[in-house]
């Protein structure tokens, strides 16, 4: 009989691609990893994993059944919440996936908040590109997804909760451009940083810029605030910036917000969930936690 912690095994090796990391995580020895991989082959009547020198991957029947695999843990952790729910014990985990800019600076103080309320509830909080947290919003690999700029996706309900100011910011150390009012067109060819090219706030920016006749000169892009934000401490070039994510510079005066003429600029921040999500009573108390705040 398969019982689901071979299920999370298998699962765990699927996601790290080692038996020996996967034993570890659960607290058992590889030989038994290694069974209980042996008997859900049996159990399958084919190969989960090919074995290669330093790692493991899946085959095409691995592929298809971690999908099944991770489908029913997460229903089982839904049952155990509601269940528990029943009976005034709040317990399970919420999985969120979220861009870097949002788990760092929003979520972390609204996380501590709901964890005093619901202390054996686990969060399990992982960061990823905006594109791959719809991708694991409409497969239900987790509870909620937060990104900016939200649109609506085929199975996929999003709802905006904030709206961020953005703001011109460079280092005092290493100034780009002087220190005053300024128009945007000044920003030509000046030394600018910025997100990568795919994300929805490098597009949002791209467009201020150029509706207000800005061209810098854009020398590194990178994919998360926090090396964007070492690039401009730096003095590799200014930046438009979420100003909540550089708060603690602001103060410490690392960096520096340059005002521009009669204008700004904001982005909505939205959560994501599956349009046929079941919601137990903690993550809609999370999920209302988010949206009312």
């Amino acid at each position: 009989m398969v019982n689901l912690f071979f299920l999370k095994t298998f699962v765990d090796v699927a996601k790290v691609g080692s038996l020996r990391a996967a034993a570890y995580k659960n607290y058992v020895s590889q030989p038994a990893v290694t069974q209980h991989i042996q008997l859900l082959e049996e159990k399958l009547q084919c190969k989960l994993f090919e074995r290669q020198k330093k790692k493991v991957l899946l085959t095409p029947c691995g592929r298809v059944f971690l999908a099944s695999a991770e489908n029913i843990l997460k229903l089982y952790e839904e049952a155990k919440m509601k269940v528990g729910e029943t009976q005034n014990r709040f317990e399970g985990t919420i999985r969120i996936a979220t861009i870097y800019s949002i788990g760092l600076y929003e979520l972390q103080p609204l996380i501590r908040s709901f964890l005093r309320r619901y202390p054996k509830i686990d969060i399990h909080l992982e960061y990823q590109p905006f594109n791959k947290i719809y991708e694991m919003v409409m497969n239900q690999s987790v509870d909620f997804g937060f990104v900016a700029f939200p649109k609506r996706k085929y199975g996929v309900i999003s709802e905006t909760f904030a709206e961020e100011e953005l703001v011109l910011a460079q280092s005092p150390h290493h100034p780009v451009i002087p220190k005053k009012k300024t128009a945007l067109r000044e920003l030509n060819q000046a030394k600018f940083v910025a997100f990568r090219m795919e994300t929805p706030t490098r597009g949002a920016i791209d467009e201020f810029l150029k509706k207000n006749g800005a061209e810098p000169r854009v020398v590194n892009e990178y994919d998360n605030i926090e090396t964007l934000k070492s690039a401009i401490l730096l003095g590799l070039g200014c930046s438009i910036v979420p100003k909540n994510t550089i708060l603690r510079e602001l103060k410490d005066r690392a960096l520096e917000t340059i005002p521009l003429q009669g204008l700004s600029l904001k982005r909505p921040l939205g959560i994501l969930h599956h349009k046929g999500k079941a919601f137990t009573r903690s993550t809609q108390d999370f999920y209302e936690m988010i949206v009312k705040r």
